[in-house]
This record gives structure tokens, sequence and C-alpha cells, in this order.
């Protein structure tokens, strides 16, 4: 049984420190550039590590995407359903939706480690590829369906088409506050960071894009 045990162990270690490889690989050189044998050498493993735990380069990509965004995605709906059971008949708040949204994302597994996903997430966003957008998309899908369902009860002036556009501009913004946060951009001088306040400075700046006018249809001029 103790080596049973161990044997385990060695595994899901061995697991764990390749998709920690991996994914500082890919942040610093990107997702096509970096090989399998690039990976197997900084980890000091085998190609049969990569193919027992992972089969492809592809399903460890989606390994290293799936252990960071998993449990921030049940930690949002969690939130949004508390949300919802608060509000009960009444309409939800556009501030407590997107608190629900936005607070899960700097919850922390490790700092080192979370900078360097996020340093991934953004190399992902300014060189995107049809394999990482499926990736995205099978994450995201159902967070979007509910998030969206949740504003646009918020907002039923809204469509979903506008929500969308709208929630776009609420996750470019996150994105970016959180690389700086992370110290993965730099600040300007005399601009200190505090976690709560950037949180709260997103929520109240994310309701006033969810809560703006509609646009006026362009001119046919």
């Amino acid at each position: 049984m103790i080596n049973i045990h161990v044997g385990r162990n060695s595994q899901a270690g061995t697991k764990t420190h390749l998709l920690d490889v991996a994914e500082r690989l890919f942040a610093d050189c990107g997702l096509a550039t970096v090989s399998i044998r690039d990976i197997t050498e900084a980890a000091k493993t085998s190609l049969g590590a990569i193919n027992y735990h992972f089969g492809t380069k592809w399903g460890l990509i989606a390994a290293v995407f799936d252990r960071r965004l998993t449990p921030v995605t049940r930690a949002r709906l969690a939130a949004l359903d508390a949300v919802e059971k608060s509000a009960g008949k009444r309409r939800p708040s556009v501030e407590d939706i997107l608190r629900a949204f936005i607070v899960p994302a700097f919850s922390k597994e490790g700092e080192d480690r979370n900078t360097t996903f996020r340093k991934l997430m953004g190399r992902c966003m300014a060189e995107p590829s049809p394999e990482i957008e499926k990736i995205f998309h099978g994450q995201f899908q159902t967070l979007a369906r509910r998030f969206d369902s949740a504003l646009l009860r918020a907002r039923p002036d809204l469509d979903r088409e506008e929500v969308f556009w709208r929630m776009s501009s609420v996750i470019a913004v996150l994105h970016h506050a959180l690389l700086m946060v992370e110290k993965a951009q730099p600040l300007p001088p005399k601009i200190t960071i505090d976690e709560g306040c950037v949180m709260e400075r997103l929520v109240i700046y994310g309701a006033a894009i969810m809560c703006a006018p509609l646009p006026g249809k362009p001119s046919n001029r």
C-alpha cells in the first residue's frame, strides 16, 4: 500500500511540475514556439510523461488553462448564485453582478504562478488562434450565458448584443488591471496598488459602462 501511494504522489507531482514548466515557457515564448522537447528538457522528464498525463501538446495546453480558469469560473458562478438568491424576485443590481464576476479573478494560488498565467493570457489575447479560442469557448460558454442573463434581468432595456460589447469592455479593463496588480506591466510614478480599491474601482467603472445610454444609430450619410 505504501508503494502505491508513493507512486500516485510521484505521478501527481510530475503532472504539476510539467504544468508549471509548460505555463512558464508558454508565457515567455508563446504557444506555437514552444515544443514538447523544450518542455521535457526544461522539466527534466521524458516524452512518455507528457503522453501519459496529457496525450498531446494541445492536451497539455488545455490542462494549463483548465487548472487556472476552472476554479475562478466556479467561484464566479457561486458568487452569482448568491447574488440572485439574495435578489429573489427583485432585479439584482448591476454592481453586485459585476462584483461576482470581478472579485474571484483576484484570487491567488501562488503569486508567482498567477503572474505567469496572466502573462500567458496577455500573450494569447495578443496572438489569438482558433485552437485557443476553442479552449476559451469551452471555459466561458456557461459563464457568459449565466452572467448575460443576470445583466439582462438587471438592465432589461439592453439586448444580448449590447451586453456582449459592454462586458467585453469590462473584461478588457479587468485583464489590464490584473497585469498591473501583479506588476506584469509597469506603473506610472506615484501610483500605488491596493487590491481592494482596484476591485471596487472596477465594479464602479464597470457599472458605469453597463448603465451608459444606448449608442445612437449611425447616420446613413
